[in-house]
């Protein structure tokens, strides 16, 4: 099994936006798991798995897969996966694909901290 790294190592967001990292997809095929650990102080956070096929500047990006986290979690995070199956209109295998993680929402005045990964 391969673990390729979605985002650059763990983050940490206060703020709606696109967290640090992404994947190129391009050459990918064949099945895969997008595996996400998501820790939170305090409050309420949405995070957003997405799908593009123009890398520079993600001008087209397409929501795969959500992910909710609410509360204080244990000090290493929640682990959330999703599997190939579930997320079939993915883009690898094209030029200029790749994957990002999107903090859609966070409420509550907690700190996030995420890691993503593609396990292949």
């Amino acid at each position: 099994m391969v673990m390729s790294n979605i985002t650059t190592g763990v983050q940490s967001d206060t703020t709606t936006g696109a967290i640090t990292g992404s994947l190129d997809t391009s050459a990918l095929t064949g099945k895969y798991a997008v595996k996400l650990r998501l820790g939170l102080t305090a409050g309420v956070a949405i995070v957003a798995l997405e799908d593009t096929a123009d890398a520079t500047p993600y001008g087209d990006a397409v929501q795969v897969a959500v992910f909710h986290v609410k509360g204080a979690t244990p000090a290493e995070g929640n682990l959330h996966s999703v599997q190939d199956y579930e997320i079939p209109g993915t883009r690898f295998g094209a030029s200029d694909t790749a994957l990002r993680f999107n903090v859609l929402s966070i409420t509550g005045g907690g700190t996030l901290t995420t890691f993503g990964w593609l396990e292949q």
